[in-house]
């Protein structure tokens, strides 16, 4: 009977010490996969940026009648703010050219995929090709976007020709076991980065929308599950996700065979010993450092939620405070820039009594969603410190750098909306800065006075407006 429990007891611990390989496999895969989306979504809503940008000049009559020449510089610029672009083109209703910067096939123009769907579709939005092969045998897809015009009919298309190695750049950096693989997959199953790569005279393993992984991911959305490929045919433990906002699918694959030789050398090992001696002092020590585990993970995560607003996930008065007096002091020493915004959403009481308050809590995590992503150096910190009232705390940084700041976050802003009931308006934001350069008298808590007196005046004047202390 003894015997029994101890083969019983050497059993539960070699399964949970599975349990525990995996599990730690599967947050390596988590975290791989969750960094990849942060810097494609990054990457893709520059492009969209950059597309975005050429619509709201090519409306505008006056630049539209510039000539070529000048359209051609334009379209340079705004090419060198999206990596990796090959050419920007302008395609009117008709499949005509109408302004271009660098090459572009010598086709008819309204016969490629991209124009005829948004020709067909008013509702498309951002739209990414599949991966195509150019004649000099690298790869490339297309992004584009549908132009309306006044009356509300079909305009053109903007397109973008990006290099797909401009996405394989996002994998690179990543550390990969030998036998491991990542990949950017569209969600009708071509590859658009994989590493490692496909040779590029096997074309047709770039195509998988017909392999049952593929197919059980595509299914599934997100999550993971242990599959062989169908490329190279070694087992990996996946992980995956869709990108929000686009149809692209992140894999990451850890292989099986190097992820559980340890835990097989150890079974055999412990399964040795347990023979000849009791594994209770073993099982014990697992159990106090998984319980210690826990605890940490317990307490970093009470002291992360102490120092949050639980609404938006910015950064919590207090931590705003903690963080501001800390900067006050260190420009105070060093002489460096201090800039601190205060923003306040307009006629956000009127907002709460027409559309309820579950409305206004939507349209509070819109407004921090644009905050945290106008937040884009390391020293920025955004936060919310009231009910409606938000903060930037932006060290290094000078009056007309948080000007900037401000009008871009408010800008964001404005091109957002709620979908509920049809698509809400957003607020607008009214703003109030407060700057100091070198090294002056007075404490933290007159430089957030300034700011907050800054706000008031803008309020006063009209609010929707920028006003500097």
């Amino acid at each position: 009977m003894a015997a029994i429990v101890v083969l019983a007891a050497i059993g539960v611990s070699l399964w949970q010490y599975r349990q525990e390989v995996e599990a730690r496999a599967l947050l390596v895969g988590r975290a791989t996969v969750a960094g990849v989306e942060g810097q494609l979504q990054a990457q893709i809503e520059s492009y969209d940026t950059a597309l975005r940008l050429v619509i709201a000049n090519f409306a505008d009559p006056t630049l539209r009648m510039l000539d070529d020449d000048v359209w051609r510089l334009l379209l340079s610029n705004i090419q060198k703010s999206a990596p990796g672009t090959r050419s920007i083109t302008i395609i009117g209703p008709g499949g005509r050219v109408l302004a271009k910067q660098g090459p572009i096939p010598n086709i008819d123009q309204a016969e490629l995929p991209f124009f005829k769907a948004h020709l067909g579709s008013a509702g498309l939005g951002l739209l990414i090709s599949d991966p195509e092969f150019s004649e000099q045998g690298d790869q490339t897809i297309v992004l584009s976007r549908r132009m309306v015009r006044s009356d509300g009919q079909f305009g053109g298309v903007v397109a973008l020709v990006v290099d797909l190695a401009a996405f394989r750049g996002v994998l690179q950096p990543l550390p990969l076991g030998p036998d491991d693989s990542i990949a950017i997959v569209s969600d009708n199953g071509r590859i658009i980065a994989r590493r490692p790569e496909i040779p590029a005279d096997r074309q047709a393993d770039y195509d998988v929308s017909k392999s049952p992984t593929f197919q059980r991911l595509q299914r599934m959305g997100s999550g993971s599950f242990v599959s062989r490929s169908s490329i190279d045919g070694i087992e990996r433990l996946l992980t995956f996700d869709r990108v929000a906002g686009t149809k692209l699918i992140v894999t990451a694959g850890l292989a099986t065979e190097p992820l559980y030789a340890s835990w097989r050398r150890q079974s055999i090992l412990i399964g040795g010993l347990a023979i000849v001696i009791s594994l209770a002092l073993i099982v014990a020590a697992l159990l106090l450092a998984r319980e210690t585990r826990l605890r940490a993970a317990a307490q970093g995560e009470l002291e992360k939620q102490a120092r949050t607003d639980f609404l938006t996930g910015l950064a919590n008065r207090r931590q705003f405070e903690q963080s501001l007096d800390r900067e006050w002091r260190r420009a105070a020493r060093t002489g460096a820039d201090l800039s601190l915004i205060l923003f306040d959403a307009d006629h956000f009481k009127q907002l709460n009594d027409r559309h309820g308050h579950a409305v206004g809590d939507e349209m509070l995590k819109l407004i921090a969603g644009v905050l945290d992503s106008c937040a884009r150096r390391p020293g920025d910190l955004p936060a919310r410190i009231g009910g409606e009232e938000f903060a930037m705390l932006l060290a290094g940084t000078n009056a007309e750098g948080a000007r900037f700041v401000a009008e871009r976050v408010r800008s964001v802003l404005r091109e957002k909306s709620l979908p509920l009931h049809g698509g809400i308006p957003v607020v607008t934001l009214s703003a109030g800065i407060a700057a100091t350069s070198g090294r002056r008298a007075g404490s933290s808590s007159d430089f957030l006075a300034a700011a907050d007196a800054a706000l008031y005046r803008a309020k006063e004047e009209g609010r929707d407006r920028v006003a500097m202390a």
